[in-house]
C-alpha cells in the first residue's frame, strides 16, 4: 500500500465517521474505526472526539505534521446493516486473510467500496412502508388488540412511514417531526373510529407511536455512557427524552383538539 499524504487519510477517516454517526452508530465505535483506518494507512498517532453532532480527528505524520478535520452530522437514521459493512471493510485494512470482495489495497479502491456503501439502497421505500405499518400492527396485538384493529393499526402504520419521509424532507427537528407523526396517528385512529365499529383506540393509537418511540437512541445513550463518552451519552439521552416529549406533546393535543370538536 502506497503511503499517503496526512491530509488525504484525515479526510478519509472522517468521511468514514460521517457515514458511521449518520447511521446510527454509537460514538465509541466511530472513533474506534476512524483510528483503525488511520493506522490501516500508515498513520497509528491519531486523536479523535466524537459526538452525536460532530466529529473532530487529528492525524500527526513522523514529522510531526498534524492534520485536523471537523465534521459537522445535521441527519441521522438507522441503518445497521451500513455499520457492519463499514466495519468490514475497515477491518479489512489491517487482516491478512479477507475476503476477496472486501480487501483493499490503496485508497482510490478504498474510496470507491465506502462510496459504494455510502450509496447503497438495500430496502425499497415500499417495502420499509410496509414493515412499519406490520410493526405498528403487531404491537396493537401485542398490546391485546383485536384483528380488526390489527388491520387498522397497519394501515395507520404504512401511511405515517410513508409520511415521515416527507417530513425529513421538510427539515423539521426530531421534536416537530415526531409531535407532527404523533398528532397524525391520533387523528387517522380518531377518523378510521367513525366508520369501523367495534375498535378500541387505545390499542391503534399505542401500537402506531411504538413507530416512534426512540428505543436505540436510549440503548445507544446507555451504551456511551458506560463506556465513559459521558457527553455522547448525555446528549443522545437529552435527544430520547425531547422526542418522547414531542410524541406526547402531538398525541396529547389531537385528543385534545378532537374533544374540543365534540367527539
Amino acid at each position: 500500500m502506497n503511503m499517503l499524504s496526512v491530509k488525504q487519510v484525515t479526510e478519509i477517516a472522517l468521511n468514514v465517521g460521517r457515514i458511521l454517526l449518520q447511521s446510527g452508530a454509537t460514538t465509541n465505535r466511530v472513533e474506534l474505526l476512524m483510528r483503525k483506518v488511520c493506522t490501516g494507512f500508515g498513520y497509528p498517532d491519531t486523536e479523535s472526539f466524537v459526538t452525536p453532532t460532530g466529529i473532530f480527528i487529528s492525524v500527526k505524520d513522523s514529522d510531526a505534521e498534524t492534520s485536523t478535520s471537523i465534521k459537522r452530522i445535521d441527519s441521522r437514521k438507522i441503518d445497521l446493516g451500513k455499520i457492519t459493512r463499514i466495519s468490514r471493510l475497515v477491518n479489512c485494512l489491517s487482516e491478512k486473510k479477507c475476503h476477496s470482495s472486501l480487501r483493499v489495497s490503496d485508497l482510490k479502491e478504498f474510496k470507491r467500496e465506502l462510496d459504494i456503501i455510502d450509496a447503497e439502497v438495500v430496502w425499497k421505500s415500499w417495502l420499509t412502508n410496509l414493515c412499519g405499518g406490520a410493526t405498528s400492527g403487531f404491537f396493537c396485538l401485542l398490546f391485546g388488540g383485536t384483528w380488526i384493529e390489527f388491520i387498522v393499526a397497519t394501515v395507520i402504520g404504512v401511511i405515517v412511514s410513508f409520511g415521515m419521509k416527507y417530513l425529513v424532507k421538510l427539515s423539521f427537528n426530531n421534536f416537530l417531526q415526531n409531535a407532527f407523526a404523533a398528532a397524525f396517528i391520533v387523528l387517522l385512529a380518531k377518523v378510521f373510529d367513525l366508520y369501523v365499529p367495534y375498535i378500541n383506540l387505545d390499542n391503534i393509537i399505542i401500537g402506531g407511536i411504538m413507530l416512534l418511540v426512540p428505543g436505540l437512541s436510549i440503548t445507544n445513550a446507555i451504551r456511551d455512557t458506560m463506556s465513559g463518552d459521558l457527553v455522547s451519552g448525555s446528549a443522545r439521552a437529552l435527544e430520547a427524552m425531547f422526542i418522547t416529549v414531542g410524541i406526547v406533546a402531538g398525541s396529547g393535543s389531537m385528543l385534545k383538539i378532537w374533544e374540543l370538536w365534540g367527539y
